[in-house]
């Protein structure tokens, strides 16, 4: 559990830190045309603060990711020139990171219910394991003792 979350953090450093450095590069010619692909680039954003969070505090993903948003558009209108942030850009990153956070908690749910619903039907299964092995030929040594 600990090494999983080490390695989420640290494709979320790396992924937070590019989309730092390209949020500080000037696109020729933009002219309000990236709209999309500003929403596009935060919903990984919004996946991975709910895999570091945790499913249950969804609402601080979504926070945080709120917060970095409105610090890159700050952050671009002290150091970029005039007229190159833009407000609706938060608005856009969040709408991008709220569809992150939902598909990282769909996810999430939909393989929780399935791990659920396959250990439910090993447990219901493993009752006719049980009684196939002790009636088997082959089980019938005497079991190692391992308390040593």
């Amino acid at each position: 559990m600990f090494r999983s979350r080490f390695v989420v953090a640290v494709c979320a450093a790396l992924y937070f830190a590019a989309l730092v450095s390209l949020a500080f590069v000037i696109a020729p010619g933009s002219n309000g045309r990236f709209w999309f692909w500003t929403t596009l680039a935060f919903v990984p954003v919004g996946a991975f603060l709910v895999c570091m969070f945790g499913r249950e505090r969804w609402w601080a993903a979504l926070a945080f990711s709120v917060v970095a948003a409105t610090w890159l558009e700050a952050a671009q209108t002290v150091w970029m020139p005039a007229g190159y942030a833009d407000a609706i850009d938060i608005l856009l990153a969040t709408i991008g990171s709220a569809v992150g956070v939902a598909s990282a908690i769909g996810i999430s749910s939909w393989r929780n219910h399935s791990r659920q619903s396959r250990n439910a039907r090993s447990a219901r299964n493993g009752g006719k394991l049980a009684s196939n092995r002790r009636a088997s030929a082959s089980n019938s040594a005497a079991p190692l003792n391992l308390d040593r």
